[in-house]
């Protein structure tokens, strides 16, 4: 087995910048009234051996409510019943994870979300007072105007380059930026490099290929510990937060308290604060290919883990009808430059080519 450690327990510096206005503009709450009929999204998660249903209102989940299919733009939340009423805080499941594991599967396939693409699930403390510019009552730690401010745990989030977590507090006491409620940079924050996790065999978590991922919440003392691992084939990459860290230990308080668990896929040409030590500096195109993530689960900590199962090969997703070819590509850099393969999201139609900032070509 090879087990690769990685630990940061200092503030990130100015090389792991925070997201900028690109998720505020390209992630949208799912609502049902904007949408007609739609999933309600149930979503089976085991928890210590029951299988409970929740929902993602919007989204889609396939394999006998097992597997959500990810694609951009929406974020959805997980409720107790399949409402999108999101201003009143009994329909959200918050979740306390603390003394918990929380694991899934995921898989990118070979051709999944690549550079400038970011697939996530984490937890914020909402709904807010105020709706806010999307209606949907949210908040993070960005504090974005016309959207809420508070705590933001970021369980995962990343592509087939990059898998980071990141931990943003609000204690309202940064020395470096007095101006800020919450920490927008994370503190402490642990990702992945090259050699443990990326494309191809040559590396410890091949990211073409299905991985388990799994988070394990436990207090020592007063001092909360967070051990992610990701398991592939008997080898491991485990990235470890705490203990001894006093803006993790304050998440640790409003974890108890239940957060809500939101996840979603969005995309910005400047991604680079997530992906850009693979990706490189320049402006980032999302593929806007799909994700799958299964085997959703969540299982009391004890003396000695549970062994977890075996991840069988991937079950083919559900077919969707293919669009029409368009006889038409959506571009960048004028129609003579970088182009959308056949079949790429942003090649639908012109409206999907707006969205993703490029030019409608014939």
């Amino acid at each position: 087995m090879i087990q690769l450690r990685a630990q940061k327990e200092g503030m990130a510096g100015p090389s792991s910048h925070a997201p900028g206005s690109g998720f505020a503009e390209n992630s949208q709450p799912f609502f049902y009234s904007e949408n007609g009929l739609a999933s309600p999204g149930a979503l089976i998660i085991d928890e210590d051996g029951q299988k409970n249903t929740y929902y993602l209102p919007g989204a889609t989940v396939i394999d006998n409510d097992t597997t959500v299919k990810f694609l951009p733009p929406y974020r959805f939340y997980l409720m107790n019943n399949p409402t999108t009423d999101y201003s009143n805080a009994s329909n959200f499941a918050k979740l306390n994870l603390v003394g918990k594991t929380f694991a899934v599967d995921i898989d990118f396939k070979a051709d999944g979300p690549g550079c400038g693409c970011n697939i996530n699930f984490y937890q914020v403390d909402m709904p807010v007072e105020e709706p806010g510019k999307d209606g949907d009552y949210y908040c993070d730690a960005q504090c974005f105007p016309d959207m809420g401010c508070c705590s933001e745990w970021d369980m995962n989030e990343g592509n087939k380059m990059v898998q980071q977590i990141t931990n943003h507090a609000c204690t309202n006491d940064y020395s470096q930026h007095p101006d800020w409620a919450c920490n927008k940079w994370g503190d402490p924050e642990v990702k992945t490099h090259e050699s443990d996790f990326s494309p191809g065999p040559g590396h410890t978590i091949d990211s073409n290929e299905k991985y388990e991922f799994a988070q394990r919440y436990e207090m020592q003392g007063n001092d909360l510990v967070v051990t992610t691992t990701m398991t592939q084939n008997g080898r491991d990459v485990v990235l470890r937060m705490g203990p001894g860290n006093s803006q993790l230990n304050a998440m640790a308080q409003v974890m108890q308290k239940g957060m809500v668990f939101v996840t979603g896929y969005w995309f910005a040409p400047d991604m680079n604060w997530m992906d850009g030590d693979e990706c490189g500096n320049g402006e980032e195109h999302c593929d806007m290919n799909p994700a799958y993530i299964g085997n959703w689960r969540i299982t009391s900590n004890g003396d000695s883990p549970s062994p977890q199962p075996t991840l069988a090969p991937s079950p083919s997703p559900s077919p969707t009808p293919s669009p029409q070819p368009s006889g038409r590509k959506c571009c960048w850099g004028g129609c003579g430059g970088g182009c959308s393969e056949p079949g790429n999201w942003c090649e639908i139609d012109g409206a999907n080519c707006g969205v993703c900032g490029g030019e409608w070509c014939g």
